[in-house]
């Protein structure tokens, strides 16, 4: 609320209270106790107007925005081009374990910005479309929508992935394709992106890029301008006719190079100062005779190294280049999603030399990018958002050599158990109908043919499964959508999941260090444990405090915090709070 507007409103007050005198004044002299009754109705006049000047009453965001952009007198200029940069499976340590090595304008960059050290996701599945969809609305899944990758669609009887749209159609070189697009059509919301935009007559252009369709299409929201991913089977940038019919000229030109051509020939060797890599090489290509490069071959073999993410930033130089981000009339917003690191990651684990390596590369890869940003647009018009979309488990191997724990889930081990207890209980038959991540779906025919009931099925099932050794606890779909949840924190991460049309009927939490992995070496995320949820969150800019900030935090808060400071509305569905102390 602006001065002038509270000023008027206790003007009012004041006359209000002026103009009801002779009716207390008359009240006074009826009541036997006058002195306290008048002193009451004063005392409520003057808590008004307290109320009102300090905004008592409404959101408690609401203080932050009216007091000047999060304690600022007034808030701060916005920039020419705000980069929000999101690592998959990027975790906190890294920035910590790795800082040694780092060259002086990458990580260590970002770093001098406000670093919030106790940031964790609070909902239950810690995966990638969940976790990008949340860090730019706002939002848990229970609100936006995106409850995992996919999910079991009962009315079409089959897995859906949370960006498809089989009334889009696929985007390349060649111009619409038939091929199906993808759209952020499942996203239940706004987004920064889509606030921005809707701020200036959508004069400010949103454009998000990454390696996975999802990760590039749920940042940018319902109206972003562009979202762009790379095909690993053709090795080149596409996009959806959601957003356009045919790539733009400069896109068409990047791809044909091809963007993989400049690594053929090269072998992933470690960088000197990678931990216990010894320059060892991580990874090569060994070519038949006459084999063209890059053919597709060669192609699987470059998404499992760290080069993506170079060729990825290379496109988004070409973005800024040619569609002038940043260096316009009105703000722009780059959004940038580094998938590679999540492949090696799942593939070696975080405690392995490959991904010592990618991270030590990604330092430099970014490095670079920010001189890029320097020339075209200048860093000091420019803010930066560093984040990740999840963490990662240590793999079976590392966990079961350092006695953390038990290693190994075994979800098909919990599917068997409970189709045994269902198949006992109501006749032989196949009661689980999908199951993905640790989501299991009953077939509704199945339950029918045999009379179960849905709510007495899922009693069954979670007792069943909660007996597997390897799983801490099994909330069922009746529990989640009565509200008959313990109060726990647990319970509160799998509420913060579940979004009833989408949701199944069983929700699984295996024990910390129970990994759901069949190999030794491989590992995944997804649970509301640490090592899965805690996150980097860093702000760099002009109007952020630089500091270390262990105060805790949530990705929820980062749309907040960025709508607050530039003076938007927040994101429709935000729940998370404006990190007011981040800034100057």
């Amino acid at each position: 609320m602006t001065r002038a507007t509270e000023g008027d409103l206790t003007t009012k007050l004041q006359r209000l209270f002026l103009a009801s005198m002779q009716r207390i004044l008359w009240t006074w002299r009826l009541s036997k106790f006058s002195p306290y009754f008048t002193g009451l109705l004063i005392f409520t006049f003057l808590a008004l107007i307290a109320g009102e000047r300090t905004h008592w009453f409404g959101p408690a965001w609401q203080s932050e925005v009216a007091s000047g952009g999060a304690g600022l007198r007034g808030l701060p200029a916005r920039p020419k081009l705000l980069l929000i940069i999101i690592i998959d499976q990027f975790r906190p340590d890294y920035l910590v374990r790795f800082h040694r090595d780092f060259v002086e304008r990458g990580f260590n960059l970002l770093l001098t910005g406000a670093n919030f050290v106790n940031c964790r996701y609070e909902q239950a599945i810690t995966i990638t479309g969940p976790g990008h969809a949340t860090l730019l609305t706002g939002a848990y899944p229970e609100t936006h929508g995106i409850i995992g990758n996919e999910w079991f669609d009962r009315g079409l009887g089959r897995l859906v992935d949370c960006v498809g749209d089989p009334g889009t159609r696929l985007v390349d070189d060649r111009g619409t394709t038939a091929e199906p697009g993808a759209s952020p059509h499942y996203l239940v919301g706004s987004t920064l992106g889509d606030e921005l935009r809707a701020s200036n007559n959508y004069q400010s252009r949103v454009v998000s890029i990454s390696l996975k369709d999802r990760s590039a299409i749920l940042p940018g929201g319902h109206t972003a301008n562009a979202a762009y991913w790379y095909s690993s089977t053709t090795g080149q940038f596409v996009t959806s006719t959601y957003y356009m019919p045919s790539l733009p000229p400069w896109a068409i030109q990047f791809n044909s190079q091809p963007p993989a051509k400049a690594y053929c020939g090269q072998t992933w060797q470690a960088l000197p100062g990678t931990v216990n890599a010894g320059r060892q090489v991580l990874g090569s290509f060994t070519p038949t005779p006459n084999e063209p490069c890059p053919d597709t071959r060669f192609l699987t073999w470059l998404d499992a190294t760290p080069f993506m993410s170079e060729i990825e930033l290379n496109f988004a130089k070409k973005a800024i280049e040619s569609e002038r981000l940043g260096q316009g009339g009105t703000m722009d917003v780059l959004t940038i999603s580094l998938s590679e690191n999540d492949l090696i990651g799942h593939t070696f684990g975080p405690y392995s030399p490959e991904v010592a390596d990618m991270t030590l590369r990604t330092d430099r890869y970014l490095a670079d990018f920010f001189r890029f940003v320097d020339n075209a647009v200048g860093l000091n018009n420019v803010w930066v958002a560093l984040t990740a979309d999840h963490g990662v488990a240590p793999n079976p191997k590392f966990i079961t050599e350092h006695r953390l724990g038990a290693g190994h889930a075994r979800m098909g081990e919990v599917i068997n158990a409970v189709e045994a207890a269902l198949s006992k209980r109501f006749g032989s038959d196949t009661y689980v109908q999908s199951a993905t991540g640790v989501v299991i779906y009953f077939n509704r025919g199945t339950l029918d043919k045999h009379k179960a009931k849905e709510d007495e099925a899922e009693a069954l099932g979670a007792s069943a499964a909660a007996a597997v050794p390897g799983v801490q606890v099994v909330f069922s779909r009746h529990e989640l959508s009565e509200g008959l949840l313990s109060q726990n924190p647990l319970a509160a991460s799998v509420s913060r999941s579940y979004f009833g049309p989408r949701s199944g009927d069983l929700f699984l939490i295996f024990e910390p260090f129970a990994v759901n992995v069949e190999a030794e070496t491989e590992t995944v995320h997804g649970t509301p444990w640490t090592y899965d949820s805690q996150v980097p969150l860093v702000l760099w800019g002009s109007p952020f405090e630089s500091g270390v900030y262990v105060s805790p935090c949530h990705p929820i808060d980062l749309a907040p915090t960025l709508a607050v400071a530039l003076g938007l509305n927040l994101p429709s569905d935000a729940q998370g709070r404006p990190l007011r102390e981040a800034f100057k």
